[in-house]
Order: C-alpha cells, then sequence, then structure tokens
C-alpha cells in the first residue's frame, strides 16, 4: 500500500489496481455508556474527551478501471452536528458526487446511509444507478422514508457479491443483522462498524450500544480480527482513528492497531 495523497477530510492508498480514498463525514462526540464492557471494564482518562467518546464517521471510495464505488454515504444532514461533510471531503479528494457508479452500504445505520440523499431531499450521487444493500436489512431500508428517492436503485447484496471488480462482500453481522465488510484487492478489509473505539482493540469484547446482537458482534469481530492477522490484510473502519485506515496486530491476548500514516 501506497499514500498518493492526504487532506485534512481525506486519504488515498494506492493498492495495485485499485485505490481507495477514504473520505471523513465528521466527527461527534457519544456518551461513556455507548461502550459496553465485561465486569470491571473501565475506561481510561485517555479514552474519553471532556468526559464523552469521539465518533469520526467516515465512508469510503473505492476506484478502478471498472469504475468508482461509494462504500457507505455518510450522515447527511440526518444526525449530529458536526457531520454530513461528504461532499466537502470529495471535493478535497479531487473527486465530485456525479463520479460515483454505485454505492454498497455496510449496514443501514442513519450515520451510512443518509447521506444517499442531499439537503433538498434529491439524490445526491446522481448517477450511481446500484445501491447495494445487504438481503437482512433490505426492508429496514425501505421502511426510512428519507430513502424513498433511492429504492428505484436498489440491489439486494449477499456474502461473496462484487460491487465492483477487485472488491468482494465478507458477512460480519451482530452491530446490524447483515452487516458487511468489503475485502479489496484481497489486501484491505473495509469493515464498516466492526470497532467504534480503540479500546476495543486490547479489550475485544467490549461492545457498542448500539450493537443489535451484542454476543454476535462480539464473536464476529473475534474472528475477523484473528483472520486479518493471519492473512496480514490491512483495515479501514467507519470509526477508526484518523486516517481510518491501517494494519492489526496481535499484541498478547489482544491486538494492537496502527494507522497507515505511522
Amino acid at each position: 500500500m501506497r499514500v498518493v495523497r492526504e487532506t485534512e477530510r481525506s486519504l488515498t492508498v494506492e493498492l495495485q489496481e485499485l485505490t481507495v480514498t477514504m473520505l471523513l463525514d465528521g466527527v461527534t462526540m457519544m456518551g461513556a455508556d455507548c461502550l459496553r464492557g465485561p465486569e470491571g471494564f473501565a475506561l481510561g482518562a485517555t479514552d474519553l474527551v471532556d468526559g464523552r467518546l469521539p465518533l469520526p464517521v467516515r465512508a469510503f471510495l473505492v476506484q478502478g478501471p471498472a469504475g468508482c464505488l461509494l462504500i457507505d454515504a455518510g450522515a447527511g444532514n440526518a444526525w449530529h452536528k458536526g457531520l454530513g461533510r461528504l461532499p466537502e471531503a470529495l471535493a478535497e479528494a479531487g473527486l465530485g458526487p456525479q463520479e460515483v457508479d454505485v454505492v454498497a452500504l455496510t449496514h443501514t445505520h442513519i450515520d451510512h446511509i443518509s447521506g444517499l440523499v442531499d439537503r433538498d431531499g434529491g439524490l445526491a450521487f446522481p448517477n450511481a444507478h446500484r445501491v447495494l444493500v445487504a438481503t437482512e436489512e433490505l426492508m429496514a431500508f425501505r421502511d426510512e422514508p428519507r430513502m424513498i428517492p433511492v429504492l428505484p436503485r436498489l440491489v439486494p447484496l449477499e456474502q461473496g457479491d462484487g460491487p465492483l471488480p477487485g472488491v468482494v462482500a465478507v458477512n460480519a453481522p451482530g452491530h446490524s443483522p447483515g452487516h458487511m465488510a468489503f475485502l479489496v484487492e484481497g489486501r484491505l478489509l473495509i469493515w464498516g462498524d466492526l470497532v467504534h473505539h480503540p479500546v476495543q482493540f486490547a479489550q475485544p469484547k467490549v461492545t457498542w450500544k448500539f450493537d443489535e446482537d451484542p454476543d454476535q458482534a462480539r464473536a464476529t469481530r473475534g474472528a475477523l480480527f484473528d483472520r486479518v492477522v493471519d492473512e496480514g490484510w490491512l483495515v479501514a473502519g467507519a470509526h477508526l482513528p484518523h486516517p481510518g485506515i491501517g494494519r492489526l496486530e496481535r499484541d498478547g491476548d489482544a491486538y494492537a492497531y496502527h494507522s497507515a500514516t505511522r
């Protein structure tokens, strides 16, 4: 992997034929009670900022000869203040919304789908003729009134599907029923909400308040952590520390994460 461009809100890395660009939608703050651990779990002073948890929200753009794939779409103007800056991140990366050919969602929570619709209620990515959503979450997507303009472009997504040549969907359930990760060129796993805070590397059993099935989320995280390390994959995540792309290694019975720019 080679870093080819970095701005305040974006980081572009080159793999082989494909490039991946991290796009920062913004940063919000969450309550410390969002992290839930086993008995005796406690956050350290360095885990918090003014008693709260910083939560970056990121999307990822994969570009190659066959087109341009956006993985997740940010929070738009539907969630917390400080989010909805995906258009600015795209511009910093030298890109525009019209360049996106297809969108694939890791899951259908508000901070991942809302940016599909612009502030006027129109399509934020007008040339994205397919929006891929896990079969298990199609109903949840259809039930969201904001997504009505997107419905004609909705396509079911299953394990093993390739939304773009060189990109494969990988089941990662727990945080949501159809939560998906995406493996890019067999080298970089974009894992959505597998991790919400760095404390989950040192303590992988810690879960998140909004995990729909905490036990399954915990099991999925452990299995994918092991697979990432064994395969030597790089990782990228919606809520990882700056710049949202890095590598994972074992650290005793736990794991350590190192950012791509270190």
